[in-house]
């Protein structure tokens, strides 16, 4: 009997979690366009530099990538470099040390959205390159 049951529970428990995963809902993708650009600082290509852009008056990022080696970035929303879809963000820039005590090699004159002089705008179309951005770890350039 015991061996009953047993068999009954894995053949419920089967059905029902076959049922849950079959039910995906997909959500549409929104168009997006590509966002690339190159962050130096103090005159150098910056790498490992993290890139975020906030979306109208978020509080959260709405994405984020890092820099290569090169400093350069590229934004992507359902794969690396498809880009951001249309609206208005403010990027930050933070860069992460290794070093223990120090946070953030650019000691936080860039990471705050509401102070940001980076902004860009996203319109369906033609890719955005941002060119070179120069950031010091003296804080803003003027």
């Amino acid at each position: 009997m015991a061996m009953r049951v047993g068999s009954r529970a894995i053949l419920l428990f089967s059905l029902v979690y076959s049922g849950c995963s079959s039910g995906r809902v997909v959500q549409p993708h929104v168009r997006t366009t590509p966002l690339i650009g190159t962050v130096h600082v103090d005159g150098k290509p910056a790498d490992g530099l993290t890139v975020e852009c906030y979306r109208d008056s978020a509080k959260h990022p709405s994405n984020s990538t890092p820099t290569k080696a090169d400093g350069e970035f590229s934004f992507g929303t359902y794969k690396l470099g498809d880009g951001l879809p249309e609206g208005t963000y403010r990027l930050t820039f933070k860069w992460k040390s290794l070093a223990p005590g120090e946070v953030d090699k650019l000691h936080g004159a860039y990471a705050d959205p509401t102070k940001s002089k980076y902004t860009v705008t996203i319109e369906i179309g033609e890719p955005i390159d941002l060119g070179v951005i120069e950031l010091s770890t003296k804080g803003p350039i003027n």
